[in-house]
């Protein structure tokens, strides 16, 4: 049988292996049942025969020789979450959380801060998912109000072994590609089995990219801190008696300014309003007359 062939009976296997792995995971059953028989590929019939010597593959098969096996994957479930607090004082609370994170193996990967009525931080945590809670906990100890607390959980496990099996499978077709070029000879076979492992590469890379980030991100937790200085109180710090008989001056200078423009407008408006009202008042006289004419 040519090269051509046998990569249009590897396209075929694919494409049934991955609509029964679409199927299965879809079953609420397939978990409790096990899959025993050897799974072989219908093709034309010129390639049949040859097709089942070539590429029955059993399930046991695809799961081992590769470094993907999800016989025994955990639960993988990210935990995220956002604290809202109030602090006696800023930068020492901004210090004792540094030391937290510090102590936790955390690190921070970002932070903003400014002045909006009182002093704020905006933090954002990076920690180990095993620290969260107690890191969560440490935190908490240091404010002297908690304003809000969210913690966020997202169950990946299923997604995680879907894509595990999914890449068990490209990379069990990737092997027979590879051991299809070992055996082309003509150039058109060579340059069609290439471009199909491309392909197949391109989608295990795409797999084993998402893998990784959900490996990362239900190993590690995020954790958004917002914190504030409470208001003191006697209102703010930097109050002064002398300050405040500036603002109360200030006050009634506006006050008197805000008056003295109110009478000039009544000045200047008056006399047109007085034309205004002698010109109606004659204007009535004058119909009143006529009528009774």
């Amino acid at each position: 049988m040519s090269i051509i062939n046998k990569i249009l009976i590897l396209k075929y296997y694919f494409i049934i292996v991955f609509i029964s792995l679409i199927m299965v995971g879809c079953s609420s059953s397939s978990n409790d049942s096990e899959i025993d028989s050897v799974m072989t590929v219908s093709s034309p019939d010129m390639f049949r025969s040859e097709a089942m010597s070539e590429i029955s593959i059993n399930n046991k098969d695809i799961s081992s020789g590769t470094g993907y096996s999800n016989a025994n994957t955990q639960s993988k479930i990210q935990v995220n979450g956002s604290l809202s607090l109030e602090v006696t004082n800023l930068d020492s609370a901004i210090l004792n959380v540094k030391n937290i994170i510090a102590a936790n193996s955390g690190m921070i990967t970002s932070s903003n801060s400014g002045y909006s009525d009182q002093p704020y931080v905006n933090i954002n945590i990076l920690i180990p998912r095993s620290e969260f809670d107690g890191v969560l906990e440490d935190i908490k100890q240091i404010s002297s109000v908690v304003n809000n607390e969210n913690i966020y959980t997202n169950d990946v496990t299923e997604e995680y072994i879907d894509i595990e099996s999914r890449l068990n499978v490209m990379l069990e077709t990737e092997k027979r590609f590879l051991s299809l070029l070992e055996t082309a000879n003509k150039i058109e076979e060579i340059v069609q089995v290439e471009k199909e492992i491309m392909r197949i590469r391109g989608e295990i890379d795409s797999l084993t990219g998402r893998i990784k980030y959900l490996t990362t991100t239900t190993e590690n937790s995020q954790l958004n801190l917002y914190m504030i200085e409470e208001m003191p109180i006697s209102g703010s710090d930097d109050w002064n008696i002398g300050n405040s008989f500036d603002d109360s001056l200030r006050t009634f200078i506006s006050f008197l300014k805000n008056t003295a423009d109110f009478l000039i407008g009544i000045l200047v408006f008056t006399p047109i309003l007085i034309i205004l009202g002698l010109i109606g008042f004659l204007g009535y006289k004058f119909i009143n007359k006529r009528k009774s004419n």
